[in-house]
C-alpha cells in the first residue's frame, strides 16, 4: 500500500509535467511554420514572461499579478471538484463579486483598511450564495449543476453588463465604465510600474487555507470523500449533501473574492467587458494543477507568464501571433487529459527498470503471494 501511495504521488507530478513538455514540443513544431527558430521563440517567451532585466522592468512580477486572479479560480475549482460537484460557474461568481466591489468601491466611505477587508468580505458572501444556488438544486432536486452554473454563468454576465450600462455608469464614453473605486478601497501595491501588491499575497494565503482546509480538517476530509467515494462517505456517517452544498458556497466565495481583489488591486473600476474568462481558464488550471491547491499555484503562474510572454516577446519582437500561448496552454490541457496514456508509459519504464536491475515488478511479486 505504501508503495502505490507513492507511485500516485509521483504520478501527480510527473503527468503535468511531461504534458508541459509535450504541450512545448508540438508548440516548436508550429513555431517552425512562421520561419523562426523554437528556441529562440521559447526564449523570448519566457523572457518576456518570467524575466526580469531591472528591479522596476520585471516582466515576473507582472506575471504574478495576472497570475492572482487565475490562482483563486483555481483552487475556487479544486473545491468544487473535491466536493463532487462539477461547477463551472466561476465565471458567474467572479463578475459578481467583482460588480460588488467596485459599487462598494465608491458608494460608501470607510478607513483605508477596513474599506478593502470589507468590500472582500461583502464579494465573498455574494459570490458564495451565488455558488451555494446550484449546490441546493443539485442536492434537493438534483438539477444537474453543469447546466445551473452555466445558465447562472450567463444571467451574472448579463446583469453586470446592465448595471455598468445604467445604474452604476460613469460617463457617456463609447465604452461603459462604472466609476472609479476611492483611494482607501484600494489594495497596496508592492512594485511601483505594476499592479503586483497585496492582491497576490490574498492569493497565496487562500492557497494554504484551502490546503489546510480539504487536507487537515474534518470538514475538508468530509468534502474529498463526499467526491472521491460517496458511498464510503455514505457508510461512514458523512452527510453527502451537506458537504456538497458547503463545498459550492466556499467554492464561490472564492471566486467572488477573485473579482473582487481584480477591482480593488488592478483596474479600480469595471466596464462591461470585464469578466475575460478568467474563471473558465481557471477551470484549465485546476485540471492540469491535478485538483490540487498547490498545484494551481504552480500552473496559474506558468499560464500567466506563457500568455505575457506571448504578447510581449513573441508578437511584438519576433511577430508570432500571441494567440500561440493561448494554443501551448490549450495543448497542455489535452495532454493531461491523456493521463492513463502517461501513467501507462510510466508503469511500463518503471517495470523495464526493474528487470534491468533483475528485481521483481509489482506484477510478479502479485502472482507470487497468490502463490
Amino acid at each position: 500500500m505504501e508503495n502505490y501511495n507513492r507511485q500516485q504521488r509521483i504520478n501527480t507530478f510527473l503527468v503535468p509535467l511531461l504534458a508541459v513538455i509535450s504541450g512545448l514540443v508540438v508548440a516548436a513544431v508550429l513555431i517552425l511554420f512562421t520561419d523562426n527558430s523554437p528556441l529562440a521563440a521559447f526564449e523570448e517567451l519566457f523572457k518576456a514572461g518570467f524575466g526580469c532585466s531591472a528591479l522596476n522592468r520585471c516582466a515576473f512580477f507582472t506575471t504574478l499579478e495576472r497570475a492572482t486572479p487565475l490562482m483563486l479560480t483555481g483552487l475556487s475549482a479544486v473545491v468544487a471538484f473535491r466536493s463532487g460537484m462539477f461547477s463551472i460557474g466561476q465565471e458567474g461568481q467572479f463578475a459578481l463579486g467583482a460588480l460588488t466591489a467596485a459599487w462598494l468601491g465608491f458608494a460608501i466611505d470607510l478607513p483605508p483598511v477596513i474599506h478593502p477587508i470589507f468590500i472582500m468580505l461583502v464579494a465573498m458572501i455574494v459570490g458564495g450564495i451565488y455558488g451555494w444556488i446550484p449546490g441546493v438544486l443539485k442536492v434537493k432536486l438534483n438539477i444537474n449543476e453543469v447546466i445551473t452554473t452555466i445558465v447562472m454563468n450567463e444571467i451574472a454576465l448579463l446583469f453586470s453588463v446592465y448595471m455598468v450600462n445604467f445604474p452604476l455608469r460613469a460617463d457617456r464614453g463609447t465604452t461603459a465604465f462604472s466609476p472609479v473605486i476611492n483611494e482607501a478601497a484600494k489594495l497596496p501595491i508592492f512594485m511601483p510600474g505594476s499592479k503586483w501588491g497585496m492582491g497576490f499575497v490574498i492569493a497565496v494565503a487562500a492557497v494554504i487555507l484551502v490546503y489546510l482546509y480539504l487536507w487537515r480538517s474534518a470538514p475538508g476530509y468530509e468534502q474529498r470523500m463526499a467526491g472521491q467515494s460517496s458511498l464510503f462517505a455514505l457508510f461512514g456517517g458523512i452527510r453527502n449533501d451537506r458537504a456538497a452544498i458547503r463545498g459550492m458556497f466556499i467554492s464561490g466565495a472564492i471566486a467572488g473574492l477573485a473579482g473582487a481583489i481584480e477591482v480593488i488591486g488592478v483596474h479600480y473600476r469595471i466596464n462591461q467587458d470585464f469578466a475575460p474568462g478568467l474563471g473558465f481558464t481557471g477551470l484549465s488550471v485546476a485540471i492540469l494543477g491535478q485538483i490540487h491547491p498547490l498545484g494551481v499555484f504552480l500552473v496559474a503562474i506558468l499560464f500567466a507568464g506563457v500568455g505575457l510572454g506571448a504578447q510581449l516577446g513573441l508578437q511584438i519582437n519576433l511577430g508570432i501571433p500571441r494567440e500561440l500561448g493561448g494554443t501551448v496552454i490549450a495543448l497542455m490541457i489535452l495532454f493531461v487529459a491523456a493521463e492513463k496514456f502517461y501513467i501507462g508509459g510510466i508503469a511500463g519504464l518503471r517495470e523495464r527498470w526493474a528487470r534491468f536491475r533483475g528485481q521483481k515488478t509489482a506484477v510478479e511479486l502479485a502472482m507470487q503471494e497468490r502463490e
